[in-house]
């Protein structure tokens, strides 16, 4: 028979080689002084290995952890915060695009139609003297939410102190 492997070896000296192959094992160990004392060696090993104590944590490992979790968990509010936050900026968004190309095609509708044309030429300065208005609402309206969403929204440290 050939020697031991290390693997075997190691599995005899801690006892998880068993049955026929533990036994055909051990004898080989018995009869090979090399296995033998390839064993041995092993076997001093597992036993200083198995006195050794599990070290203790330390004092404050519950706290530190707790700590990391709130502050993991402040992370993922303010992400959620900052996708809901994100979503009446998105519709704002949407909804100006959608106007514009409305807007796009309305007009190359009027310019096709004669009677339509006539009275787009006439309520057109009126049109055009209202757009500036409604340009500059917008851009309030949207000011004045974004505002009101930044106030909303605090900072990732404030929520960790306000926590503590």
């Amino acid at each position: 028979m050939s020697h031991l492997t290390d693997t075997q070896l190691q599995s005899l000296a801690d006892g998880t080689l068993r049955g026929p192959e533990g036994l055909a094992a051990r004898e080989h160990c018995e009869a090979c002084a090399g296995c033998g004392a390839s064993l041995t060696l092993y076997s001093a090993l597992v036993g200083r290995l198995s006195a050794l104590k599990d070290p203790e944590p330390p004092a404050d490992f519950t706290a530190t952890v707790l700590a990391a979790l709130e502050v993991r968990e402040a992370h993922l509010v303010t992400r959620r915060h900052t996708l809901l936050a994100a979503i009446p900026a998105l519709a704002l968004a949407l909804f100006a695009i959608i106007g514009w190309a409305l807007n796009t095609q309305v007009n190359r509708l009027i310019e096709g139609v004669s009677v339509a044309r006539t009275v787009w030429v006439a309520v057109g300065p009126v049109f055009a003297a209202i757009r500036l208005p409604l340009g500059i609402g917008a851009f309030l309206f949207l000011a004045v939410v974004l505002t009101a969403l930044s106030r909303t929204l605090k900072p990732a440290y404030a929520r960790v102190t306000a926590g503590s």
